[in-house]
């Protein structure tokens, strides 16, 4: 957990306003998937869904333990916060959508 939050805190002072955390999104807001900051074997799993850079996501609603499901290119995913946490995303512009 410790890891996760020293990458939130790097990110926040990131030049690119358009790039968060996942699991600081909104809910229902359309977002690209820029980079999975997971080890190999931990990515593994979500490759394997097809959550891969660039495909579209959209965190639709939270589980009774707050957990995101999310909304990806058409499948519906629950993912735990902390791995929400580690998948880098960019908002879409408003004209895009």
């Amino acid at each position: 957990m410790r890891t996760i939050l020293n990458k939130r805190r790097l990110l926040t002072n990131h030049p690119d306003p358009s790039l968060c955390r996942l699991a600081d999104c909104p809910m229902r807001e359309t977002v690209e998937l820029v980079h999975i900051e997971l080890p190999d074997d931990q990515a593994e799993c979500l490759l394997e869904r097809g959550v891969v850079p660039g495909c579209s996501m959209c965190a639709t609603r939270r589980s009774p333990a707050g957990d995101p499901i999310v909304l990806i290119d058409g499948m519906v995913l629950a993912m735990r916060r902390e791995m929400a946490g580690c998948l880098l995303v960019r908002r879409r512009l408003a004209d895009a959508i």
